[in-house]
């Protein structure tokens, strides 16, 4: 199954990387985010087809991750897979209000981040 997958990561790097392994397999990124702007313009255009962001939990411009998923869940209903650093207990019992599909802790391995969105994929058959 093919998603429709944001990506809201402020190491371009690791976001050409992610944008990579998801086209490799056939999924369609509607784009890169490095912070909540960036989320929030996206997902204005294209929202309604995105199936989940991927997010990491401290953005550029002093965006913050968790808050940038909550906005996403709430005026679009686009959930988030958490690949990211920095998951504490606390980032994780403050992004799980948000009902995230996981997390993924960095470095992050190709399978890691495929095996997480393969449970987006099966919700939505």
């Amino acid at each position: 199954m093919s998603l429709c997958i944001m990506i809201v990561e402020d190491e371009m790097l690791l976001a050409m990387d992610l944008e990579d392994i998801l086209t490799g397999v056939g999924h369609t990124v509607a784009g890169q985010a490095s912070d909540m702007s960036q989320a929030v313009a996206i997902a204005e255009r294209v929202g309604d087809h995105i199936d989940v962001a991927i997010m990491d939990v401290n953005l550029a411009r002093g965006s913050n991750g968790v808050e940038t998923a909550a906005v996403l869940r709430q005026r679009w209903g686009i959930p988030s897979l958490f690949v990211s650093g920095n998951l504490d207990e606390r980032t994780r019992a403050l992004a799980l209000e948000w009902k995230p599909i996981g997390f993924v802790g960095k470095p992050y391995s190709e399978r890691e981040v495929l095996a997480a969105l393969a449970k987006v994929g099966a919700e939505t058959i």
